[in-house]
C-alpha cells in the first residue's frame, strides 16, 4: 500500500483544487437556483395580486383600455403585427438584397451599379447572353411591390384586430351598464312591493320574482366570465365605472347613408383591396420582350376568366350589402321594441303597485338591450366615425 509520503505533492494539490472547484460550482449552482426560485416566486406573487382573486376590482374606461394592452393576448399580438409591418424593410432597403439574389454569380462579378441600372432599363441590349439573369432583373420590381402589398395587408389586418378587441371592450362596458340598470329596476320594484313591511305576493308574482333574480344572477356570472377571459385573469369580481368614451347606438339615426365609403367599411375594404391587388400583382408577372405575341392568343381565355371572377365579386358584394341592410333593419326593430317596453318602474307604480307584467318587463328590456349591443358590434367595426379622435 502506498503511504502518504509516497503520494506526489502535485497530485495532492490537483485533488484539493478539484475539490475546491467542485465546491465552488455546487455553491454557484445553489446560488443561481435560489435566485431563480426567488424571481419566479416574486413573479408568481405579482401575477396573483394582479388577478385579484379575493376582492372586487374597480376599473374606469381609461384603466380598462390600458389594461387591455397589457393582458389581452389578441390585442397584444395585433400590436406586434403592426410594429412588424412598420419595421419591415421597404422597397429601397430591399433593393440591394433583391438584385443580389436575382443575379447569377458571373453577372454579379461583372456588373457595377450603373451597369445594373442600365440592365434593368434595357436588359436585352445590356446582357444578351444572360437570359436567366435578364428574367430575374425584370422581376425585381415585381417582387418588391409584391412584398409591399403583403406588408400593407398585414398592417391593415393588425388595425382590424385591434379595433375588434376595442369593440369587445365597449360591449363589456355596455353590458355592465345594462346589467346594473336591470338589477336597479328590480330592486326598485322589490322596495315598492315591500314598502308596507311585508311582501304579500301571489304565487305567480313570487315565481316571476325568483325567476328574474335567477336570470340576472346567471347573466352577471356569464358577463364576469367574459371579462375574465378578455383580460386573461380570474378576478373575484369586477365593477366598471366612468364610462365616458361611449360609441353611438344610432337610436336617432334612420338613414345611416351606407354609400359614404369614407365612413363605412373603410378598414375592411382597405384590407380586401390590399389582398386583391397583391393577388392580381402575383398573377401579372413581367415577361420578356416578344412574349406578348404568344400570350395574345390566350386573350379570349383570359377574358372569360376575368368575367367569371368579376361575376363572383359582384355576387359577393350583393350578399354583403344585403347582409348589412338586414342587420340594420334588425337593429332598428330591436330598438323600437326597447322604446315600447322600457318604462321606469317608479313611474309605473305612482298610481298602482307593480304587477306581474312589470316584473316580466325587467328581463324583457334587459334581453332586448343585450341583443341591441350584440348587433351594434358589427356597425362599430365598420363605422370610421366611431374611431375619430
Amino acid at each position: 500500500m502506498m503511504s502518504r509520503k509516497d503520494i506526489p505533492f502535485g497530485f495532492t494539490v490537483l485533488v484539493l483544487a478539484s475539490l475546491a472547484l467542485t465546491q465552488c460550482a455546487v455553491q454557484e449552482v445553489k446560488q443561481e437556483l435560489s435566485e431563480s426560485v426567488e424571481r419566479k416566486g416574486a413573479s408568481f406573487a405579482h401575477e396573483l395580486s394582479a388577478q385579484s382573486p379575493f376582492k372586487k376590482v374597480e376599473m374606469s374606461w381609461r384603466e380598462a383600455s390600458e389594461l387591455m394592452k397589457e393582458r389581452n393576448s389578441k390585442y397584444r399580438q395585433a400590436i406586434i403585427d403592426k410594429e412588424e409591418s412598420l419595421i419591415k424593410r421597404g422597397l429601397v432597403n430591399n433593393f440591394t438584397f433583391e438584385v443580389r439574389k436575382s443575379l447569377t454569380g458571373s453577372v454579379q462579378t461583372t456588373l457595377n451599379p450603373s451597369a445594373i441600372a442600365k440592365a434593368m432599363k434595357d436588359p436585352v441590349a445590356s446582357l444578351p447572353g444572360q437570359l436567366e439573369s435578364i428574367t430575374d432583373l425584370k422581376n425585381i420590381y415585381h417582387s418588391l411591390t409584391q412584398s409591399e402589398w403583403g406588408r400593407i395587408s398585414q398592417s391593415v389586418r393588425a388595425d382590424a384586430a385591434q379595433r375588434r378587441e376595442m369593440v369587445n371592450l365597449h360591449v363589456l362596458f355596455c353590458q355592465s351598464e345594462n346589467l346594473e340598470k336591470a338589477e336597479s329596476n328590480l330592486e326598485s320594484l322589490i322596495v315598492i312591493l315591500s314598502a308596507d313591511g311585508s311582501m304579500n305576493l301571489n304565487k305567480a308574482m313570487t315565481v316571476e320574482l325568483a325567476k328574474t333574480q335567477a336570470i340576472l344572477k346567471k347573466e352577471r356570472g356569464q358577463w364576469l366570465d367574459q371579462v375574465r377571459n378578455f383580460f386573461n385573469a380570474e378576478y373575484y369580481d369586477v365593477e366598471f365605472n366612468n364610462y365616458k368614451r361611449k360609441l353611438s347606438f344610432y337610436r336617432e339615426v334612420n338613414n345611416p347613408d351606407f354609400s359614404d365609403w369614407e365612413r363605412w367599411r373603410m378598414l375592411e375594404n382597405s384590407h380586401r383591396l390590399a389582398v386583391e391587388l397583391q393577388r392580381q400583382h402575383s398573377e401579372e408577372k413581367p415577361a420578356l420582350p416578344g412574349i406578348n405575341r404568344i400570350t395574345r392568343n390566350f386573350g379570349m381565355i383570359q377574358l372569360r376568366s376575368d368575367l367569371a371572377q368579376q361575376s363572383a365579386l359582384n355576387e359577393d358584394m350583393v350578399k354583403e350589402v344585403r347582409q348589412m341592410l338586414k342587420s340594420w333593419r334588425n337593429l332598428k326593430q330591436v330598438q323600437l321594441k326597447i322604446a315600447r317596453s322600457e318604462v321606469n318602474p317608479l313611474q309605473v307604480v305612482v298610481a298602482k303597485k307593480p304587477s306581474l307584467a312589470d316584473l316580466k318587463r325587467v328581463t324583457i328590456v334587459y334581453q332586448l338591450k343585450k341583443s341591441e349591443i350584440e348587433q351594434l358590434k358589427a356597425f362599430w367595426m365598420i363605422d370610421e366615425k366611431c374611431w375619430e379622435i
